[in-house]
């Protein structure tokens, strides 16, 4: 499954758990204090396939 996904993602890779940390980080920050009613997407681009 993860070869299927780092094949397909526009970004040729997969996710690093230091990516994924990076963007709870971010949300949690006083950065993000706008930010309502959204979704983070961190995969590599693989959701905008429509996959």
């Amino acid at each position: 499954m993860l070869k299927h996904y780092e094949a397909h993602a526009p970004l040729k890779r997969n996710v690093t758990p230091e990516e994924l940390g990076a963007s709870g980080v971010f949300l949690a920050s006083d950065g993000a204090a706008a930010i309502t009613g959204q979704v983070l997407y961190v995969d590599s681009g693989y959701q905008i396939m429509g996959m």
